[in-house]
């Protein structure tokens, strides 16, 4: 038996070693790397791997992967979104609203910000604190003090941002399954620069209007560049010539049978 086949193993270190392998090997091999600086700095993690007609979705921050679905309007209740692969406690995460397009948005991963549940109740019991959003839209944030000065990062989990690992910031990510079905179109992952202004729905309008409208068929590729440009007009458009890191990928599943 393989170490990877072993029912025990986790499999979420399956998924981040490859993320790891593929991503940061080649900056921790570069002269890049003599500037790095993991006990202030660090990053997410969105790993999604199709594996026997399974998604296997791992998420460390606040990163996102989100499915969109053709609505069957026939039963509109069998639609589920991702299940926990350790427990199938998933009553929260239901389909989100269809567009023109007939199409349903899936969240596959849940962003693990500091103020949700059970990422808070770690951080309060390690130490730490959170404050809330200073206004909608906007994250709550760990701090390493009550008069919240020291750090203020904006996620729970993270790879990395080592100062905040003592008050309950961890990099184990949060493994979830979705079976592929037939009604399955694509699935958009994507960093947080991505969703700070544009919402999983949107995202999905956008990505889908490149590759469904008339005249707008130019692939997974033209569609993602899509969406990377109407995130940074909308960092343009909030926070002029600042924006953080976006980041996406557009996989059309029915392109990969």
């Amino acid at each position: 038996m393989s170490l990877t086949s072993c029912p025990m193993f986790p499999f979420w270190f399956v998924l981040l070693s490859s993320y790891l392998q593929s991503h940061i090997s080649p900056f921790l091999s570069s002269r890049d790397f003599s500037r790095a600086q993991p006990m202030y700095s660090g990053t997410t993690a969105c790993v999604v791997l199709l594996r026997n007609n399974k998604l296997y979705i791992s998420n460390c921050g606040d990163s996102r992967a989100v499915l969109a679905t053709r609505r069957d309007n026939s039963n509109d209740t069998d639609r589920n979104g991702a299940v926990d692969a350790n427990e199938s406690e998933n009553d929260e995460t239901t389909p989100m609203s269809a567009n023109h397009h007939n199409l349903t948005t899936v969240p596959l991963s849940i962003d693990q910000n500091p103020d949700s549940p059970g990422e808070q109740d770690r951080i309060l019991s390690s130490g730490g604190y959170v404050s809330p959003p200073p206004e909608p839209g906007l994250s709550s944030r760990v701090w390493l003090d009550a008069a919240h000065t020291q750090i203020g990062l904006a996620m729970a989990r993270s790879i990395g941002d080592h100062a905040v690992k003592g008050v309950g910031v961890i990099a184990e990510p949060v493994v979830q399954t979705h079976e592929v079905k037939e009604v399955d179109e694509f699935v958009i992952v994507a960093s947080d620069g991505v969703w700070e202004f544009i919402s999983s729905e949107d995202a999905v309008e956008i990505v889908a209007g490149h590759l469904y409208e008339e005249g707008q068929d130019g692939g997974a590729s033209v569609a993602c560049e899509a969406l990377i440009k109407a995130a940074s007009e909308k960092w343009h458009e909030h926070e002029g010539n600042y924006r953080d890191d976006i980041t996406a990928i557009v996989i059309r599943l029915k392109d990969l049978w």
